[in-house]
């Protein structure tokens, strides 16, 4: 691990270890290109086929048999996809992508293997396997022994997690989910996206929070916060009760900032998985929660930049899954903060939550009010054009707009405002509806899940990091035991969906067509949560409660046996 985070915080160059291990290992062709098959999947997936269709011809179903085969390809997907990014100089020369894919399969896949067979001594064999198949990239000159052992640390983390998390009819395991080994998950995960912060210089170095930073600093002096650019002229885009909320952390130093607003972070993802997440934490256990949110996109992306959506997600569901006096608070300052979380408004009207709706709007009135007034030099220039004026933040027709504004406008099609104004407001109603019915049938996380979603869908620009609001319908599915669609949701979480589809539209590998749905994977998935997820979690719970429900055969049938038994 210690190994893994120095790599990365020299910026991909080797190490002592590195150099080291080229110099002892390197020995060109022969035994070393043999062995290292053992972990490509041209061994791996024949091997596996061969025991699925052993595992059908036992009695297993197709399910239990190919799973296996799913695991290998969608951890060798997030390999690829979680490091694609950090490319660094290769022993042979050219560039490298960091971790070893052969050394994360030879982990994983002969793992599974011996799972399958449930033989301890197989772990051993596995053992020495990915051990000798790692050497093997090194004396191939093919990779860095750091990017070996993050390969191999890979693997382990994928076979443990997907003895719990993959396999819907397995139990959580105790030792997993109470264990203080439990958190080694964590610990490794977390490298993932804060490691690579400390390979960005520091004043290039959470961009977003730059924003803040500045925006803060022109507040405290009585200058207009939407005149602010930074050097990457980013401008201040949020409401003037966010300037106001900014202007503290101008006075403290940049790089303190920086560190304590990565803590503040880490420290609101676990407040998410305690509260927005609780059926997820009660099926895998916290330590393995934290450690897929770690590694999904929109939690390196929230992370990378400095931004401000965990923060929002944990004040909305705060707010709106516990119950106390005055719930619709914490709701109304998220919407002076960001205007995104004003969708749940309608649904307190039409559900009659009264007491919660007044004080989401009188809240959220107020800070806006008060930032209005406090930064009035600023008032104008929101109120007239700012609040307006998308654009402010950049050519929306990028990959990373995973809005339903954003696709109509890589779509081509004309009259792209019509069209998202119109696509909006029935995405609301919809999605009110949605939520109106799920509160009705007490599914009060669903209802909340599907308004998420349905933020992410109508806001004119929903970036990677925006996405951290599906963190809600996702624990909705796993409150109804759509463990599958789960598990299918985390990988869209997790997988830079937008940035694949992008590199395939430019190499022309497939048809265009083909790569923009990859492109708008996340978006179209917010677009059918608004749709179905009332429908997905409420069959199952209805049919859950069904057995309680008498039905009218019943209800005649018990009048009947009390009219025979009571008195004449």
């Amino acid at each position: 691990m210690l190994l893994v985070t120095t790599a990365l915080a020299v910026s991909g160059a080797p190490l002592g270890p590195d150099l080291a291990a080229a110099r002892a290992l390197s020995r060109g062709d022969g035994p070393a290109a043999l062995v290292t098959q053992l972990g490509s999947g041209a061994v791996l997936y024949p091997v596996l086929v061969l025991v699925a269709f052993g595992r059908r011809a036992g009695g297993a179903s197709w399910r239990s048999a190919v799973l296996p085969i799913v695991i290998l390809a969608a951890a060798q997907t997030l390999e690829a996809v979680t490091f694609v990014t950090l490319a660094r100089p290769g022993p042979g020369g050219g560039t490298v992508s960091f971790s070893s894919g052969h050394a994360m399969a030879a982990v994983l896949g002969w793992g599974l293997l011996a799972r399958e067979f449930r033989r301890r001594v197989g772990y051993l064999l596995v053992a020495i396997v990915a051990l000798v198949v790692g050497l093997s990239r090194v004396a191939l000159e093919v990779h860095w022994l750091s990017d070996v052992v993050a390969g191999w640390a890979f693997g382990v983390l994928a076979l443990v997690v997907s003895r719990w998390v993959v396999v819907p009819d397995v139990a959580p395991s105790p030792r997993l989910t109470s264990s203080r080994w439990a958190w080694a998950l964590p610990a490794f995960a977390v490298s993932v996206p804060v490691v690579p912060l400390f390979t960005v210089p520091g004043d290039d170095r959470m961009k977003d929070l730059l924003v803040y930073y500045g925006a803060g600093s022109f507040a405290g002096t009585g200058s207009d916060v939407y005149e602010f650019r930074t050097v990457f002229d980013m401008p201040f885009t949020y409401p003037p009760f966010a300037a106001l909320l900014s202007e503290p952390l101008s006075r403290v130093p940049l790089g303190l900032l920086q560190v304590l607003w990565a803590v503040a972070s880490l420290a609101a993802l676990v407040g998410v998985a305690r509260i927005g997440m609780r059926p997820v934490v009660e099926r895998i256990g916290l330590p393995v929660t934290l450690a897929v949110l770690l590694v999904s996109a929109p939690v390196r992306s929230h992370l990378r930049f400095g931004q401000v959506g965990l923060f929002l997600v944990l004040l909305v569901a705060a707010d709106l899954l516990r119950a106390h006096r005055r719930r619709g608070g914490g709701l109304g300052v998220a919407i002076a903060v960001k205007l995104t979380p004003a969708v749940y408004g309608p649904w307190l009207l039409v559900t009659r939550q009264w007491r919660a709706f007044c004080w989401a709007v009188g809240v959220s009135v107020a800070a806006t009010v008060a930032g209005l007034l406090l930064l009035w030099p600023s008032a104008e220039e929101y109120l007239w054009r700012a609040l307006w004026d998308s654009d402010r933040f950049g050519a929306n027709d990028v990959v990373g707009n995973q809005s339903v504004r954003g696709m109509l406008l890589r779509s081509g099609l004309p009259e792209v405002p019509l069209l998202w104004l119109a696509s909006a407001l029935v995405l609301v109603v919809i999605g009110t509806y949605g939520a109106w019915r799920l509160e009705l049938s007490g599914n009060r996380l669903g209802a909340v899940g599907v308004l998420a979603a349905l933020s992410v869908a109508v806001s004119p620009t929903s970036w990677v990091h925006h996405l951290v609001w599906f963190v809600l319908p996702l624990a909705a599915l796993v409150a109804a035991r759509r463990y599958w669609l789960s598990l299918a949701w985390a990988v869209v979480l997790t997988v830079s969906l937008p940035s694949i589809g992008a590199s395939g539209l430019r190499a022309g590998t497939a048809h265009p067509a083909f790569w923009h749905l990859v492109i708008d994977a996340q978006g179209l998935t917010a677009v059918a949560t608004v749709l179905f997820l009332p429908l997905l979690v409420r069959s199952r719970s209805d049919r859950e409660l069904e057995p309680a429900v008498p039905g009218r055969g019943e209800v005649r049938r018990s009048a009947a046996v009390s009219e025979r038994r009571s008195p004449r």
